[in-house]
């Protein structure tokens, strides 16, 4: 695979994520939240730059690039699920 294509690769997931808060922005996605919708947006931005940064660090370390996927995608799926984890613990032991 050339280099283009694997940044692109790794790119997508983050251009897909901006496209989606443009069209939330813009009103062509509504959800009924009014101006709160954006901050849909804000998990899978999250979830895609970190599967960005590990699939650079993968790439870098030579690993295929079906494999780097599919390792990148866990590993950002799991760190954004112990993000929610700890999150929605802070806020129960504090509001409980």
């Amino acid at each position: 695979m050339r280099i283009v294509g694997k940044l692109l690769v790794g790119v997508t997931p983050l251009l897909l994520t901006f496209l989606f808060a443009w069209l939330v922005m813009e009103d062509y996605l509504s959800f009924g939240g009014g101006e709160k919708e954006i901050f849909l947006a804000v998990p899978p931005l999250i979830w895609s730059f970190l599967f960005l940064v590990c699939y650079l660090v993968l790439w870098w370390r030579r690993l295929a690039p079906g494999r780097s996927v599919v390792v990148s995608s866990a590993i950002a799926t799991g760190l954004v699920a112990l993000a929610w984890v700890v999150l929605y613990g802070v806020m129960w032991f504090r509001f409980g």
